[in-house]
């Protein structure tokens, strides 16, 4: 699985993470398809579902703080997003990760990329600029509330 300008969000820790996870999804991949021993197709599983968990923690705590409507059902789509890879780990311990395992990955990431992702950086990137408009208003005020006592001082 290759990486695609089209899966930026446009918030870079996201962006690089989501480059990483693409990265792990890719290195399954090479295993899988070079026959590679089982236990390199777990330890490149293991680390998907670390960088995965990892990163669906940062975007949940992200979704909280900039008041996102759909946490809920976004999280939700990430938790049973684990629970399949779960189960892929799981039935790697005495199957071979075939072909549809990996397609399952690749598919469901290009796919919550450029759906659920994307919705949610829309959100996140219009709450920040908003939040900036409104420190830009409050310092101009607080800046010429000072100058209007600073005035009242020297009369």
């Amino acid at each position: 699985m290759d990486w695609k300008n089209a899966y930026c969000v446009g918030i870079h820790e996201i962006d690089v993470q989501h480059k990483t996870v693409t990265g792990c999804i890719s290195r399954i991949e090479q295993a899988v398809a070079s026959r590679e021993r089982w236990s390199d197709v777990n330890a490149a599983l293991v680390s998907l579902s670390t960088h995965v968990h990892n990163h669906f923690i940062l975007e949940e705590s992200l979704m909280r703080i900039h008041d996102f409507p759909q946490l809920q059902e976004h999280a939700n789509v990430h938790w049973e997003f684990l629970a399949q890879l779960r189960t892929l780990q799981e039935q790697s311990l005495t199957n071979n990760v075939l072909t549809d395992g990996v397609k399952f990955l690749q598919e469901w990431w290009d796919a919550h990329i450029q759906t659920h992702d994307k919705s949610y950086a829309l959100h996140f990137l219009k709450h920040m600029a908003l939040v900036e408009t409104l420190t830009l208003a409050a310092s101009a005020t607080l800046q010429n509330a000072g100058r209007c006592t600073v005035s009242a001082l020297q009369e």
